[in-house]
């Protein structure tokens, strides 16, 4: 075993491994020959460190991820797909940078892996004028995601430091959540379209449903004698999250239209259709909606999400509490509702009203 000369050229390594499995490889030059062996021989005298409790185990940076993609497992599909993809990115970080085992990854790393994240990228489709910016909460689920494997292997003992320590989270600025102004949902309603189309519209408003929880609404959850509407997981359909199952009451407006739906329904199963009688897809469906909020004369972004603004907004201006409005969006976390009381103050003016003549009053006294 060792380094031998080809007849054809080249240099063959025959060598044993940290693991004691053989491994022969054929480099060009013997320098590169040379090099692989250095690197071999490396691992074998730090195993022996390690057996001889002269250095602590070293880990396999892409076997430890391995099973930090396992701990996601129980997530619903979307978040497990897009963990997926964040922790393929990671170890593609890892390899580019030469990193083998935990310990390899230094604070100095970390810099440099949020540094990449928030490096403008060029279109992957081509457009050689297109810049690509990196959108804030992307880089800080990706810096979440890398804190957590690497606190969870600090806890586990398998490092001394928590090399991620340092790094803070990239500032997002808080966007105003976008709402239909009631002149503009009379407008848009006002204008002719189909009346699948129309269905569907003030189906998204009156209940504030996802378009996918709407999509896949069946007549089985829809209880029109209780007026409930029951999100739930079924089938190929799955919730956004587990708080995403919840009842929705039904409007009377709403009640009226599901129950003429009802009578005349084209489909047994599913309860808003396209206008075809098919099942609702997202794009065509934006499509009629930009179109018809362009007819109508609305300058403001038009999208189906919109109408869930719409909804929780109305409801806050209209004095229903935020955990109500919580419980009837199916949000995880109050914080998520919050932001839709801060979307108008118009509900707080009979609170500021108390105020009125206070000056008159002090005076008086």
């Amino acid at each position: 075993m060792g380094i031998k000369p080809k007849p054809n050229g080249g240099y063959l390594v025959d060598i044993r491994d940290e693991f004691k499995a053989r491994r022969e490889r054929t480099f060009k030059t013997k320098g590169e020959a040379k090099a692989f062996e250095a690197t071999i021989e490396k691992k074998k005298y730090e195993n022996q460190l390690i057996g001889s409790k002269l250095r602590n185990k070293r880990y396999v940076l892409e076997k430890e991820l391995q099973h930090f993609e396992h701990t996601k497992s129980d997530l619903r599909p979307g978040s497990i797909k897009r963990y997926k993809y964040i922790i393929s990115q990671i170890k593609t970080f890892f390899q580019a940078a030469g990193l083998i085992y935990l310990d390899d990854f230094t604070p100095d790393h970390a810099t440099l892996f949020k540094e990449h994240m928030m490096k403008e990228k060029k279109d992957p489709k081509g457009n050689t004028n297109k810049i690509l910016k990196p959108k804030p909460k992307t880089v800080n689920f990706f810096l979440q995601t890398m804190k957590a494997f690497f606190l969870q292997e600090y806890i586990k003992g398998h490092i001394a430091k928590n090399p991620m320590i340092h790094i803070k989270n990239v500032k997002v600025e808080k966007q105003k959540v976008d709402h239909y102004a009631v002149p503009e949902l009379q407008a848009f309603f006002a204008q002719p379209m189909e009346i699948a189309h129309r269905q569907t519209f003030m189906g998204l408003l009156l209940t504030g449903m996802r378009f996918g929880e709407l999509s896949n609404l069946k007549w089985s959850n829809v209880d029109l004698k209780t007026r409930r509407i029951y999100v739930k997981s079924e089938g190929d359909f799955v919730t956004k999250t587990y708080n995403s199952e919840r009842c929705i009451p039904i409007p009377i407006d709403l009640l009226k239209q599901l129950r003429s739906m009802r009578k005349n329904k084209k489909n047994n199963e599913l309860v808003f259709l396209s206008p075809k009688g098919q099942k609702l897809l997202e794009r065509p469906l934006l499509a009629k909606c930009k179109s018809i909020a362009k007819d109508t004369g609305i300058i403001t972004r038009a999208n189906l999400h919109k109408f869930r603004h719409t909804y929780a907004t109305l409801l806050i201006l209209r004095g229903v509490s935020i955990q109500n409005i919580k419980e009837l969006l199916g949000h995880a976390s109050i914080a998520q509702t919050e932001i839709y009381a801060h979307n108008s103050s118009d509900y707080l003016h009979p609170d500021v009203a108390r105020l009125d003549n206070i000056l008159k009053d002090v005076a008086g006294k």
